[in-house]
């Protein structure tokens, strides 16, 4: 029933981090400047979350999520074997500072996050953005096209990303609560 938003991107965390902890009243990150809302392990999630994966915490003596997206592929695939996961929020981050293909590297993570969540009869929403212009040389259709083509839904901008990851959670909690089957 919780949000699990995985950024890349410092500045994208923040924006989904702040809407999300308004709409849901109540978000745990790393980056949160509320301390009763800071994680106190940033590699447990507990309720939503939304983690930015290039804190100093993550990136100590190893390159930015950015660059090298194993560190995210990783937690999404943690995140996927949470049955409290209802839905997962991803930034896509193109231009020179990036990797070469970061839709097509998170894309095994995704196909094993969704096959555990199908594994005990569940299904999970991966929602994401695309951030970078179509001059960017990792081809941004292409990028987008990838992450489609594995069910992910790619909306416009970080912050409509955010509201639907928001809205899943929603519902998947109403759910919950009712005793519906998510």
């Amino acid at each position: 029933k919780y949000l699990r938003g995985l950024f890349t991107g410092g500045t994208l965390a923040d924006e989904a981090l702040f809407l999300a902890h308004r709409e849901l009243g109540g978000v745990r990150s790393n980056n949160q400047t509320d301390p009763a809302w800071t994680m106190k392990d940033p590699l447990v999630s507990e309720g939503h979350v939304v983690i930015d994966l290039g804190d100093d915490f993550f990136t100590a003596g190893k390159p930015h999520p950015m660059i090298d997206p194993a560190a995210r592929a990783g937690r999404l695939e943690k995140e996927g074997n949470d049955p409290a996961t209802a839905v997962i929020l991803l930034d896509i981050v193109l231009g020179y500072g990036s990797h070469s293909d970061p839709a097509g590297a998170v894309v095994p993570a995704i196909r094993a996050a969704r096959a555990a969540a199908a594994a005990r009869g569940g299904y999970l929403p991966v929602i994401a953005s695309v951030t970078g212009t179509t001059a960017d040389y990792q081809g941004m259709a292409s990028q987008v096209a990838k992450l489609q083509a594995e069910g992910v839904v790619v909306m416009a901008s970080n912050y409509r990303a955010s509201m639907v990851a928001v809205d899943i959670a929603r519902i998947a909690a109403g759910k919950a609560a009712t005793g519906g089957a998510r």
